[in-house]
Order: structure tokens, then sequence, then C-alpha cells
């Protein structure tokens, strides 16, 4: 008789799929989750929804779910929100996590939690994961690092070994009412004189903030900060400026300078 390992045992006993659900603009959450859901099985169906759920995530209880936001200073996106508000959880396990630039996350898992409970998913644990924070790369630079996506995979290995995964029993995590003030953060990403109308940017952009007809201006009421612009980019042409930019960068990268480190609950 073979002996079989406790993920075996309890992935054959769900009879289900592991999916990888995640809205990352700036690529980092993409990384982790794929790292958490790497550490449950080799056999991943992603869900990439940064840009809009546009077909149908069928769950069933038997799957288990890993779902993945940045934090927007301190909360879920909200078109992240929105999108997986669309989702029919069906009683799959859910573990959730969020990226966070080495700062802070706040009430993103707790707003996390609650967005997934209302689909019908069930959370069994969570995990804020060090990243480079999009807006201020200095802060958190290069990760998430070998040693975090390390951490990731056994997140996600122990996540579906305790018994909470088999009992259905949901986490319950409290939101913190005494929020830190974020400050004043710049709101738009601007293109430079390096821009060559490509039009890169205005495919990739999550909230169809930049004009089709001319990448060099972006809509200001539309634009989410999300970094996604920047990111893809091939000239480099697009960025955050002006004085309070520079003054906020400042005061964030000497108030955050010392390395954090993931935060993981795996309840038992």
């Amino acid at each position: 008789m073979i002996a079989m390992s406790p993920i075996s045992s309890i992935m054959i006993s769900l009879q289900g799929s592991v999916h990888a659900i995640f809205f990352s603009p700036a690529r980092s959450t993409k990384k982790i989750v794929e790292a958490i859901a790497g550490g449950i099985s080799h056999e991943v169906t992603q869900h990439d929804i940064t840009q809009g759920m546009h077909n149908a995530i069928l769950l069933s209880r038997h799957d288990i779910v890993v779902v993945g936001v940045p934090a927007f200073s301190g909360s879920v996106p909200p078109l992240a929100a929105q999108y997986l508000s669309k989702l029919k959880g069906n009683g799959a396990r859910a573990i959730i996590a969020c990226a966070y630039g080495n700062c802070h996350y706040e009430n993103t898992l707790a707003e996390l939690n609650n967005i997934c409970v209302d689909v019908g998913l069930i959370p069994i644990s969570s995990g804020a994961f060090v990243s480079r924070h999009s807006m201020f790369p200095e802060l958190g630079k290069g990760r998430p690092d070998q040693r975090d996506l390390d951490n990731a995979r056994q997140f996600g290995k122990k996540s579906v070994m305790h018994s909470r995964i088999a009992k259905g029993e949901s986490l319950s995590i409290r939101e913190n009412k005494a929020r830190r003030g974020q400050g004043m953060v710049p709101s738009v990403v601007k293109a430079t004189a390096d821009c060559n109308y490509c039009g890169r940017c205005v495919q990739a952009c999550p909230s169809s903030a930049i004009a089709i007809d001319n990448p060099r201006k972006t809509d200001k009421k539309l634009c989410i900060s999300c970094t996604r612009c920047i990111d893809v980019c091939p000239y480099g042409a697009r960025k955050f400026s002006g004085l309070m930019y520079l003054i906020t960068q400042k005061r964030m990268v000497n108030k955050n300078k010392e390395r954090k480190e993931n935060e993981i609950y795996l309840p038992l």
C-alpha cells in the first residue's frame, strides 16, 4: 500500500481543481498568487481579472481558489472588488492574499475576506506579502524576492493541510477602525516627451483612462494610479511627477526603509 501525503489525500477528497484569481496591474500580485497556488498543485487554472472578468469562472465546492489583490491605500481596489463581486463561489475554499509595498495593508485582507464570503467562497487562510511599491518603487525594491516566493509556496501548501479546509469554516478578520492617515498622493500617471504613441498603455489600462487617439492624454477622473501603463511602456515614457509626488515619495521612503516580512494567518 502506497502512503499518500497530506496534500494528496486532501486533494483527492476534494476532487476539485486549483484556481488562481488575481487583479494585478503591476504584476507583483500575480507572482505571489502563482507561488501560493504552485505550493498546492502543479496544475493551476489562472484567471487574470486586471482588465475585467470577460468569461464566467466556474467553481464548485470541491475547488480551492487563491484570490489575490494589491493593497491600494490600505483597501481592495474598487475595480477589483467590482470584478470579484461577479464570482459565484459555490462553497469553494479560498486562500486570500494581498500584495503591499513594504508600508501597510490595513483593511485589505478584511475587505477581501468579506467580498469572498459574499460571493459564496469559504476563506480558510490569509496572507499579506511584501512587493515593490507601484507608486514609490524604492519601497520593497526587488520584491517579492525568492524568499518571499518560497514563503508563499509554503503558505499554500500549509493552507490545504489544516483541518479548516475539511470543516468548511470561514475566517473572521477584524477591520482596522483606526486607520492611518494616507497623506496626499499623486492621482495621475503622465506621459513624457519620450512617448511615441505606440498605444500599448491604452490597451493595458484597466480603467480605460488613456485616450485612444492621444496616448499622452490621461483622464484624471478615470485613472486609478495602478501603474499598469508604467509597467507595460517599452520606452519608459510614463511616470508620476511634480513637487507633491517628490515630497510624498521622500516621506514614504524615509518612514518605511526597514524590510518588512510577510504576514500569514493559518487558523487551527
